[in-house]
């Protein structure tokens, strides 16, 4: 009760209220006489009725609790550009408020991992050309890839992602219940297929054996496509994967749970990747989903 201590005299009427609706043997004197309020002004508040502050709120809740439905891991400013993009006029304030008032958070966890044995790394010549530079000016010229591993109830599934710098869209995604070089290059050749880049585009990748492989280095070649490398034990070089899929796991997998089955953890990843790139607001799009940056 220390924040409702801190809040307007309208905003404690509207905690204990919703405090006697949920336990009615609260007593009304008690809880006016805790919070500093007076007993007699919470009844004329009460026989008021519901102010056209409270119904904007009400109106308010209701997109917010819809959007939330669908997009649990939004909090305030992801939720406030949603609403904007519905044509409702909102502060954020506001709609922080509203989350917190309604114990609607953002959906986060974590399950416990195991950290990914990385076999010996052959010495190639291949150099980071991106240099932490994470942006493109266009659409396929620098893309970006990795590998991740997921927990399931049958056991590990290794998933390969590429992803454009341009919109952070997810261009392409293979799985495969064993590590094996074969994950990223299905994935890669899946991502050449659909968007047929120009000669030049960069693949940046960490430097996991493989990406550093000959068959990796040939398919790149083949495609006048540019390989690009990070450095060793480095993830800040290849950040912008590092955080999609951080994101990918808060957002879905961890607060729900271990995914039962590798089929099941495929349809997960499937499903995420395809609200990711329709419908999840990017910050650093300016709160645009991938395919509706431009």
């Amino acid at each position: 009760m220390g924040l409702l201590r801190q809040a307007t005299p309208i905003e404690i009427y509207r905690w204990i209220a919703a405090e006697k609706a949920r336990a009615p043997s609260r007593r009304v004197t008690m809880l006016c006489r805790v919070l500093g309020v007076s007993r007699s002004g919470y009844y004329d508040w009460i026989s008021r009725g519901p102010s056209r502050h409270d119904l904007e709120d009400a109106a308010a809740l209701e997109k917010i609790e819809a959007i939330h439905a669908d997009f649990p891991y939004y909090g305030a400013p992801r939720m406030h550009q949603a609403l904007l993009l519905q044509g409702m006029r909102i502060g954020r304030h506001r709609v922080a408020r509203l989350l917190r008032e309604n114990g609607l958070h953002a959906r986060r966890g974590r399950i416990g991992t195991r950290k990914r044995s990385v076999p010996t790394v052959r010495r190639v010549e291949i150099i980071d050309v991106v240099q932490r530079h994470f942006v493109a000016a266009a659409a396929n010229r620098l893309w970006f890839t990795d590998l991740t591993m997921i927990r399931t109830g049958e056991g590990w599934l290794h998933a390969a992602v590429v992803l454009d710098a341009f919109n952070r869209e997810v261009i392409s995604w293979a799985t495969d219940s064993k590590e094996a070089p074969g994950t990223v290059m299905t994935a890669l050749r899946e991502a050449i297929k659909i968007r047929q880049p120009s000669p030049g585009c960069v693949i940046h990748s960490d430097r996991g054996y493989q990406f550093t492989s000959h068959d990796w280095i040939n398919l790149a070649a083949e495609h006048s496509m540019t390989v690009s490398i990070g450095e060793r034990k480095d993830p800040r070089d290849n950040a912008v994967m590092e955080s999609w899929f951080a994101s990918m796991k808060n957002e879905e997998l961890y607060p729900v749970g271990q995914p039962a089955t590798r089929a099941n953890a495929r349809a997960r990843l499937f499903g995420y990747i395809w609200s990711y790139n329709n419908h999840r607001l990017h910050s650093s799009l300016g709160y645009k989903s991938p395919i509706h940056y431009n």
